[in-house]
């Protein structure tokens, strides 16, 4: 089975968004001395938004607690962000417009790529985000293999900040996985803990309930599990971050693997240990979803409208894609950030 998030890259949609402006996609363009590219320097965020239920209207998830994300991660690779959460949002909807489909769900990436300046001096980014479309038709369990290969530590390569850098073990990781035959890999941490897998977090289910490592076992801090966490308490059933070793895992009743692009996928089996897959894993990934097209409503899910089923914008979706202030040394206007204080 092809990853979904792979089905996704093999796109080659009509449109990208570069900062703030539809752009053909064939026609985005970095320069190859861009810090992007020689020190792998962006930071990215995956965002879905889901058709209703009803089919009437268009929405993503939780887009402020992305944009606050990516700009945590910019903050922490001491990486400037030039727009507003406002403009942000317009330029979601804008590139929605052009590539939005009824029968399908759209997944955007917005990345940040650094584009000039060298060694932290004179550093800018241009903000370019794609979108594929998504299938709503319900992914196939999982196989996977617990890799050879290990997840950073936050000392190095803080698993916390969604950079591109992070991915390139992931990627040594699936690549040994489909060799020996897996759909994907489990990285654990330099204590033999399970991390993560190399797109999304873990989640394991017992007779104690649902269990996910916290952010502490070098995992990506997932909106996801938040959503899942809150999805779960709703049903009543007990959920717990704490580190999970390697056998936990291998003796759990059930296992998943959760992240915006996965949602909530059902692991069928891990280096030969067979999982169930209608037990309480299958059940919060319904509720996940009811969640998502706006069946359900619950604590912190926020569903942000952006195009309706006409093709009409949701009015209240525009905003200006820069915020420019005076620099405070040389009165040279700048572009920065308009983020709550305290998040980045």
């Amino acid at each position: 089975m092809a990853h979904t998030a792979s089905l996704s890259q093999l796109q080659k949609p009509s449109w990208a968004l570069v900062n703030g402006e539809l752009v053909r996609y064939e026609d985005v363009r970095i320069h190859i001395s861009a810090e992007a590219l020689t020190r792998a320097l962006s930071v990215f965020e995956g965002i879905k938004g889901y058709w209703s239920h009803s089919g009437e209207v268009f929405a993503i998830r939780a887009p402020r607690r992305h944009f606050d994300r990516l700009c945590r991660s910019a903050s922490l690779l001491q990486i400037p962000v030039a727009f507003t959460y406002e403009g942000f949002l317009a330029g979601l909807a804008m590139l929605a417009d052009k590539l939005l489909v009824p029968d399908r769900d759209l997944w955007f990436r917005p990345t940040l790529y650094v584009t000039e300046g060298h060694w932290g001096e004179g550093t800018r980014a241009d903000l370019v985000v794609t979108a594929f479309t998504q299938q709503m038709n319900d992914p196939d369990p999982m196989r996977l293999g617990v890799s050879t290969w290990r997840r950073s530590a936050d000392v190095s390569l803080p698993a916390r900040v969604k950079c591109s850098a992070n991915y390139v073990v992931a990627r040594l990781a699936r690549i040994e996985a489909r060799r020996l035959g897996y759909d994907d890999a489990l990285l654990l941490n330099d204590f033999g803990r399970i991390a993560e897998a190399t797109g999304a977090c873990v989640l394991i289910a017992d007779r104690r309930g649902i269990t996910t490592p916290p952010t502490s076992e070098y995992c990506l801090d997932s909106i996801t599990v938040d959503i899942l966490e809150q999805a779960a308490f709703d049903l009543g059933l007990r959920f717990d971050r704490h580190p999970i070793e390697r056998t936990e895992l291998l003796s759990a009743d059930e296992c998943g693997v959760a992240g915006t692009i996965s949602e909530l996928t059902l692991v069928a089996e891990v280096d030969g240990f067979h999982y169930e897959q209608s037990g309480v894993l299958s059940h919060l990934r319904q509720r996940y979803l009811e969640l998502m097209r706006g069946q359900r409503e619950t604590i912190g899910v926020d569903l942000v409208p952006l195009v309706q089923a006409d093709g009409r914008q949701v009015p209240s979706v525009a905003g200006p894609f820069v915020s420019v202030l005076a620099d405070a040394q040389t009165g040279i206007p700048s572009p920065t950030v308009a983020a709550p204080a305290g998040r980045i």
